[in-house]
């Protein structure tokens, strides 16, 4: 039995949940936000907009609990820096006490710190300079289960202004109602993952002239439809050659990154991007080198 879970996180909220979440984000926010208007789109998502400021809105997805909250930028539009932002470890300590005031804070051996940054504002003057202003301190949280980095959806982004009063939350942390341990035999070989990820890469490459496979990384990837399970994160980068014009012998190089998912399971429950898109026929094999490493 491998220590690797799938997980399910599928949830059934109503239009009163929805009110609800909206009502207390607007309340830490300290925003007298009305939502006025009232969507039900397809899949389960609900969407609330306020009629005078286009800029707020809250849109959630009833199945998984996963939602994105803007209190507005109104107060934001103005010329210089917002004052009393709160930086550095502050920071992260004032996100984590919003997401307790609203419920939301997850065990903290899932959180995952990874960034504090920012969002800025450039305005460009009559001289052609640009000013920048500080606006918003962001703070982000990756997750991460048994110790295992989870990729695709699971995040917590916080976007925070004046006295670190909340601005914006994407909140993408769906809570757990099921897991079991996976059997050896629902498990890809190696042999298999590798026949895969070599297909994967020539089929993306087109004319590419060199694919150097970066790392390949075991992880849990969320879906953001109900379904973590494990997979490998492979990281590379593809290399073409072209010529600057039609006849002209110089021929320009560049290369671009790319990377993707291998499920590790022989029947995945989780929608993966590579699912969405109808495979792109592979380049003539012949002609195409794949390295398992950066060896330049």
């Amino acid at each position: 039995v491998l220590q690797s879970h799938s997980v399910n996180y599928k949830m059934n909220l109503s239009k009163k949940n929805v009110l609800e979440m909206a009502r207390k984000l607007t309340d830490v926010s300290l925003k007298s936000l009305n939502f006025e208007k009232f969507q039900e789109m397809e899949e389960g998502l609900m969407v609330l907009r306020n009629e005078k400021d286009p800029s707020a809105s809250f849109e959630m997805d009833t199945r998984s609990g996963n939602f994105l909250y803007n209190g507005g930028l109104g107060e934001y539009k103005n010329d210089g820096d917002t004052p009393n932002l709160i930086l550095g470890e502050k920071a992260s300590s004032i996100a984590l006490q919003h997401l307790e005031k609203l419920g939301l804070l997850p065990n903290k051996q899932e959180l995952n710190l990874v960034n504090i940054g920012g969002l800025n504002m450039a305005v460009l003057k009559k001289d052609s300079t640009t000013d920048v202003y500080k606006k918003l301190v962001t703070v982000r949280y990756n997750r991460k289960l048994a110790d295992i980095p989870v990729m695709g959806e699971s995040r917590i982004i916080l976007h925070m202004g004046k006295n670190g009063k909340l601005a914006g939350l994407t909140y993408y942390w769906g809570e757990i109602v099921d897991k079991r341990k996976i059997e050896i035999g629902e498990v890809l070989t190696d042999k298999e993952i590798k026949r895969e990820l070599e297909s994967r890469l020539r089929a993306a490459a087109r004319d590419a002239k060199r694919i150097i496979v970066k790392k390949a990384d075991f992880v849990l990837y969320d879906d953001g439809r109900g379904h973590i399970e494990p997979a490998y994160h492979v990281q590379a980068r593809l290399f073409y050659e072209a010529s600057d014009k039609k006849g002209e012998k110089k021929i320009q190089k560049y290369d671009i990154p790319y990377d993707f998912y291998i499920p590790v399971l022989k029947n995945p429950l989780a929608f993966y991007p590579y699912m969405e898109t109808a495979k792109v026929q592979p380049t003539d094999a012949r002609k195409l080198e794949i390295t398992p490493k950066d060896d330049e």
